[in-house]
């Protein structure tokens, strides 16, 4: 695998950019949080077609046919029915992912469920987590148990306060009259699955060699391939 960094890792300063550098990679979280929930249903924990309301029976939607009906496949296939924004003013503001995720029952449909397609950081953060319930552990513990650990992805983490513990970080930038400038920080913590994992290019390579080889790392089957094909459906 050729590795190497381009850049500086902060505009104005002389740091530069290497294969260690950690990013914050906003919405690459989403097909990696696929992956580990394909390892769950790998190992048989959950299903793709787990309905919530028997993982997470708190969770609502604004109706109550596909509140009974939701499935995990839904949320990750961001085919639920909420508006493709549903709480991201919310996170915005300052409210935590428990919260967000309880007044998604007050959001009205941008479609009909299953009827239409609308990218819902919030949907697919409520996928995961639910997905995760059985467990009893949170979404960020298994996100290291099943997949950062296994792969040796040691930089890698979908808590915002491991990313601010590196030194050789990547900052994030918005153009200021026409100059990039490192004017932006970013806590995505409430929607972690679905933007909160940050990481570097040594460590998505071994993740990218995972879904290349069907699950199978190093020699050895860390997740089936039936279960991990359903993430490219």
């Amino acid at each position: 695998v050729f590795l190497k960094g381009f850049g500086h890792r902060e505009a104005g300063k002389p740091e530069t950019v290497d294969a260690d550098t950690v990013f914050q990679i906003a919405s690459l979280s989403k097909p990696v949080s696929a992956t580990i929930v394909a390892a769950l249903v790998s190992d048989e924990i959950v299903s793709w077609d787990a309905k919530i309301t028997d993982l997470d029976p708190a969770f609502r939607l604004s109706e109550p046919y596909p509140t009974s009906e939701l499935t995990v496949r839904d949320l990750f296939s961001h085919r639920s029915g909420l508006p493709g924004t549903a709480g991201d003013d919310l996170e915005d503001i300052g409210y935590d992912r428990a919260e967000i995720l309880r007044r998604l029952r007050f959001v009205s449909p941008s479609s009909s469920f299953r009827a239409g397609y609308s990218y819902s950081n919030f949907g697919l953060t409520e996928g995961a987590v639910a997905a995760a319930k059985p467990t009893g552990k949170p979404w960020e513990e298994i996100a290291e148990e099943k997949l950062y650990r296994p792969l040796g992805m040691a930089s890698t983490s979908s808590r915002h306060a491991d990313f601010i513990k590196h030194v050789n970080r990547a900052a994030l930038h918005v153009k200021v009259d026409g100059v990039w400038a490192a004017k932006v920080k970013r806590d995505p913590d409430a929607q972690a699955p679905a933007g909160g994992v940050s990481s570097t290019a040594r460590d998505l390579s071994q993740w990218v060699r995972l879904v290349l080889g069907n699950g199978v790392y190093a020699g050895e089957t860390l997740i089936k391939a039936d279960a991990l094909d359903q993430t490219h459906v």
